[in-house]
């Protein structure tokens, strides 16, 4: 038995791998290491009897939509195949074939061909047994088929209990020469036909264990055979059942293994839209799988860099376009980080954290020349509309209200800010966003009136702020006026200055020597709001934005 080294996935393949699979960033190869491992032992464990040696095993690898299965899968695959026999097969590109068997089977001799030093071929003969006998009949679909009366077939093939011979000479139930001649052929066709595929799959099961003993002896080959199914509960529901009971019944050949790839609680749904709401198909699938093996959901900020167009938020796309956003950063990993914080504070689905970088993208792509936006209120504001759109009506047309008592008793109004902060979770409101800043690209001194000036000494680089403190200070300053908002600390000292004088009065008098965090970086982004132009966003513009790109849903890689 060849020992399984740790498969290293951090960089793009290269040959002798066939397929190309970009650098691995959710950080799967650890897993599959693991589960190889795992898997060998299970299908062909040397270390016990001969007899013994050889087992079938199937595994369901349990992953939510999004967390990268396919990839997981195909380059876990494309590891194995340099020392053990492997077929991958994706059930939803054959989906539109009504035979799970013939998908399996014709899988199998394809892809086992290329890898075999011997004839992997089946009789037709065996093969062409596997056609559906009567799908309407076994499914009960219809009362009559070519004048054929079904009940009259069931009830000359089928008995519903045992009973003893006494009663059955008392029984007043149809004997044979009561049904019409073209049900009695039929059942005798049907008979015929069951015996003779039960005859196929003992031909076939000899086939494959044949198989399983010639790569046994193959030089280059170690057992066992690795069989991947992809995509299954993306099926149609029929196909989806029919295919797990091929595998559970006629490919359940010692030496096989089986790794069936799902999204289990979708396909759970599935097997209930056939069988009922009230199915437990999470007992039915049981049946199938000797174990399962569930990825844990990826982190939001990798997951999102392997599935988003990061080059919206590059500075020179943003340069060639002639358009701003906020938070300006030095890369795209870091813009999509900022969102990410904003996506997991709100506890959104990997899907739907898709969706909204995509609608993001598609608001940046589409903005006029000159224009801007600040990416983050856009992602708190699709998180609200994603999570519960009657607030996110009353945030944007400014009918937002909620009372509460204090610990007196006593009725008070919660302000948006607090209210916002009370739904996310206390780690999360310690995660921080990062501002890329370059002060001196702003002003090389700052007003202080009466024709006095301070230098800037601000230094260029990353200036953070925690989510709450964002929510409190840029995003309530869009759609209300709280009493932690930008717009109160910048209020004037006279009626004569300017807004802009009192954002460069607070920031000539801050101490650049503390950290570029928390108040400072609050002071640079009420500057840059009233400086660049942002404070003219208005909640009107965010609801364009938002309503706009909504109904754009993300569907899938192709």
């Amino acid at each position: 038995m060849k020992e399984i080294k740790e498969f290293n996935w951090s960089k793009a393949t290269t040959p002798p791998l066939e397929e190309y699979f970009p650098a691995d960033k959710l950080d799967r190869a650890r897993y599959a290491t693991f589960l190889s491992r795992l898997l060998v032992q299970e299908g062909f464990d040397e270390t016990i009897p001969y007899e013994d040696q050889k087992k079938n095993y199937v595994l369901n690898l349990n992953a939510e939509w999004g967390a990268g299965k396919t990839y997981f899968l195909k380059r876990w695959s494309q590891e194995l195949i340099i020392n053990y026999p492997v077929v991958y097969i994706d059930a939803w590109q054959q989906d539109y074939s009504d035979d799970p068997f013939l998908t399996v089977i014709a899988g199998i001799i394809k892809q086992l061909q290329l890898q075999a030093k011997f004839n992997i071929k089946i009789p037709k003969s065996a093969v062409s047994m596997f056609k559906a006998v009567a799908p309407a009949i076994a499914q009960g679909l219809t009362k009559k088929i070519s004048g054929i009366d079904l009940d009259e077939l069931h009830t000359l093939l089928f008995s519903d209990d045992e009973i003893d011979s006494e009663q059955k000479q008392s029984s007043n139930k149809p004997t044979g020469s009561d049904f019409s001649p073209a049900v009695k052929a039929l059942a005798q066709n049907l008979i015929k036909d069951h015996e003779a595929k039960n005859k196929s799959i003992e031909v076939i099961k000899s086939k494959l264990a044949d198989w399983v003993s010639k790569f046994e002896e193959q030089e280059g080959k170690s057992l066992p055979i690795f069989i991947f199914i992809d995509e299954l509960d993306r099926c149609r529901p029929s196909y989806a059942v029919e295919m797990l009971e091929t595998i559970k019944h006629i490919f359940d050949v010692k030496g096989i293994v089986f790794v069936v790839a799902t999204d289990t609680e979708q396909l759970q749904h599935t097997i209930k839209s056939i069988y009922g709401e009230g199915f437990d198909a999470k007992v039915y699938l049981g049946r199938f799988f000797n174990s399962r093996y569930s990825l844990k959901r990826p982190v939001l900020k990798d997951f999102l860099l392997v599935h988003s167009d990061t080059t919206k938020f590059e500075t020179a796309y943003l340069e060639s376009k002639d358009i701003e956003i906020l938070p300006r950063t030095e890369n795209p990993e870091t813009a999509l980080a900022n969102i990410s914080v904003v996506l997991d504070a709100f506890q959104v689905s990997a899907r739907t954290a898709i969706q909204i970088t995509e609608r993001i993208t598609a608001i940046i792509a589409n903005l006029p020349s000159g224009k801007k936006v600040d990416v983050l209120v856009l992602a708190v504001l699709f998180c609200i509309y994603e999570k519960d759109h009657s607030l996110y009506e009353e945030i944007i047309t400014g009918r937002f209200k909620r009372d509460g008592k204090n610990h007196k008793g006593e009725v008070r109004n919660i302000s948006l800010n607090n209210f916002l902060k009370q739904s996310i979770q206390g780690v999360q409101q310690l995660a921080e966003i990062k501002y890329f800043i370059e002060p001196l690209s702003y002003t090389n001194s700052f007003y202080l009136g009466q024709m006095t000036s301070r230098n800037n000494n601000f230094a260029t680089g990353n200036y953070s702020i925690k989510l709450t403190e964002f929510i409190d200070s840029i995003f309530c300053r869009v759609f209300n006026n709280t009493t932690n908002s930008v717009a109160l600390m910048v209020s004037s000292s006279s009626e004569n200055e300017t807004a802009l004088h009192s954002a460069e009065q607070n920031l000539a008098n801050a101490d650049v020597r503390k950290p570029r965090v928390g108040n400072i970086t609050i002071l640079w982004l009420s500057y840059i709001y009233i400086k660049d132009g942002y404070e003219e966003i208005t909640k009107e513009h965010y609801r364009d934005f938002i309503e706009l790109s909504s109904p754009l849903d993300y569907m899938g890689d192709s």
